[in-house]
């Protein structure tokens, strides 16, 4: 059918467009940022993307820019036309231009089965809608021409602003799923979808879950956590390496010193990478046509591994890492023209090291969509084929960036685990030595404590013999009666006695014995002892006899005093 001032018909039916939509969108992610590229490829500075989910599952959605916008002819021979090469048509601006497939409309048909088109151009501003709700799949998919305040724009007060440029009204799409995080993972999310420092345009995204918000734009940025990298590679000096700490710490060592202790960040260029590796080349491609065409590559971008991709560890480092369900630090995004082409290539390189999992990184490959070789998208629009020769030198690159950013971070394990061996050995060292000391110090104080014990009991010894002695003095110093006296030196003659013929028992049972030694100097203080007894008796005997001779006068208990005094036990 033929499209009029009214009605525009698209050049596929609704079967084909609800095939295609189906197969090239995994997500609404992919599909909303298809449609900002929209905005993009028509010149836009600015694209802004509003979402209402105040009902979940009747979400509204308004992307609007401030691009060229499109005028009639632009929407019958442009928009409505699938399949054709945006580039070739728009070559004032091709090399700005993502797609080349004009399929990017589609994105509108897999979000919402019904949206508005609001597009202002030239002073002209018109409103068209696109409505399947009720279509047989051999219908033409068309937009209906429609009056512009018909359409409740919830976006109105900035669109308003716009000279020119297009809004997309999308209604009724089921945001059932969205992210928890809302805003902040929405604007993670599209930010994964092109290089900003590159696109030469703002993106801005506002997200209201109830009627009483307000309506906040904000815009969109990268926020890669680049201070928890340890080793680091880009393509061009400084492209990245400014953003990344000096040193940082790598823990999970066990050892208090070592997981504080900061390790040099490795940078790495394509120079350092590995000899005789080159990120640039020329090549013979096949071209459209079949022959061969000799084309420039070159690899840009950066890719990093992660000191760290525990969570509450990295956060220390750089707070803006993040690892939750709207967004993942371990992927290597591959962008195409400044916008993804796929969202995580390591899957191409098959890697399975250690630390794999550590990869984080940005890069692109822009050969890989050059007008003048073969579309190499898969039916999905979200991969590549990996039987392209492009697609191989590109893999093969990255394997030997990829591998040699592992080695390091190995490399620095290792080292750590050695760090940790040798200051447990020489805790271990340490503790030897220590119980070492505590055995020798154990050891002198036992023997210290027999020397005390020894000594200790020569006290004892000593004050039993010397209040013995005391005692004796006192009964002779106070003892008046001759025959008591008589008796008590009997008495000191039988125990005087006693005690040396015990001591000569013991000598004769211990002599031949090992104890013998230990013995002996306790029974030479019993013989001391004994042999004081006898001298204190026969010099009481003594002058007991002068006495009763009567040759002379003897004060006996002066005596007995005087020798008491002048004895040393």
């Amino acid at each position: 059918m033929e499209s009029n001032n009214n009605e525009i018909y698209f050049n596929f039916s609704y079967y084909a467009l609800n095939l295609l939509g189906k197969q090239m969108y995994t997500n609404k992610w992919s599909a909303i940022s298809e449609l900002v590229a929209n905005g993009l490829d028509a010149d836009a500075s600015i694209v802004r993307i509003y979402i209402n989910s105040t009902i979940k599952d009747k979400s509204t959605i308004e992307i609007f820019d401030n691009g060229s916008g499109m005028s009639y002819f632009d929407l019958a021979n442009k928009y409505a036309l699938i399949g054709r090469n945006k580039r070739q048509e728009d070559s004032e601006i091709s090399d700005k231009v993502k797609g080349r497939k004009g399929v990017g409309k589609l994105a509108g048909l897999f979000l919402s089965k019904k949206y508005y088109i609001i597009t202002k151009n030239k002073g002209i501003e018109s409103a068209w809608v696109l409505d399947s709700k009720e279509v047989k799949d051999s219908d033409l998919p068309k937009l209906d021409k429609i009056k512009v305040k018909d359409i409740k724009i919830e976006s109105k007060q900035i669109w308003d602003t716009y000279n020119k440029g297009t809004l997309i009204k999308l209604t009724d799409v089921d945001m059932s799923n969205f992210a928890e995080k809302k805003l902040d993972g929405l604007k993670r999310r599209i930010a994964d979808y092109y290089l900003l420092d590159e696109i030469g345009a703002r993106i801005e995204v506002a997200y209201i879950t109830n009627s009483n918000e307000t309506i906040d734009f904000q815009i969109v940025k990268k926020e890669v956590a680049y201070k928890n990298f340890y080793a680091f590679f880009e393509s061009d000096k400084n492209l990245k390496s400014e953003e990344l700490s000096t040193a940082i710490p790598i823990k999970n060592s066990g050892v208090e010193e070592l997981d504080n202790k900061k390790r040099n960040v490795i940078l790495l260029t394509p120079e350092t990478v590995s000899s005789n590796f080159t990120i640039k080349g020329n090549k013979e491609f096949t071209g459209l046509d079949g022959k061969k065409v000799n084309i420039p590559y070159d690899l840009k971008g950066w890719i990093g591994i992660h000191a760290t991709i525990n969570s509450d560890e990295a956060r220390m480092n750089d707070t803006r890492f993040l690892k939750n369900e709207v967004y993942s630090p371990n992927r290597l995004k591959l962008y195409v023209r400044e916008k993804l082409a796929v969202e995580n290539f390591l899957e191409y390189l098959n890697n399975n090291q250690a630390f794999s999992n550590y990869i984080e990184g940005e890069i692109s490959f822009d050969v890989l969509d050059d007008d003048r070789l073969p579309d190499i998208s898969t039916t999905s629009r979200e991969g590549l084929s990996k039987d392209d020769e492009r697609v191989q030198i590109l893999i093969e690159m990255l394997k030997i960036i990829v591998s040699k950013l592992i080695r390091e971070r190995v490399s620095i394990r290792q080292v750590i685990k050695e760090e940790v061996i040798d200051i447990n050995e020489k805790k271990l060292e340490s503790q030897k030595i220590a119980k070492e000391e505590e055995r020798k110090a154990r050891k002198s104080a036992e023997e210290h404590s027999q020397i005390l014990n020894v000594e200790n009991r020569k006290l004892k010894d000593k004050n039993f013999s010397l209040t013995t002695q005391n005692k004796m003095k006192d009964i002779l110093l106070n003892e008046s009666d001759p025959k008591r006296q008589t008796l008590l030196v009997h008495e000191l003659t039988g125990i005087s006695n006693q005690i040396d013929y015990v001591i000569d028992d013991m000598a004769e049972d211990f002599k031949n014995t090992k104890e013998y030694n230990r013995i002996s100097p306790y029974l030479a203080d019993l013989k001391k002892s004994s042999d004081k007894l006898t001298t204190i008796k026969k010099q009481f005997l003594r002058l007991n006899d002068y006495d009763i001779i009567g040759k002379q006068n003897i004060d006996l208990k002066g005596y007995i005093r005087s020798y008491f005094n002048n004895t040393r036990l």
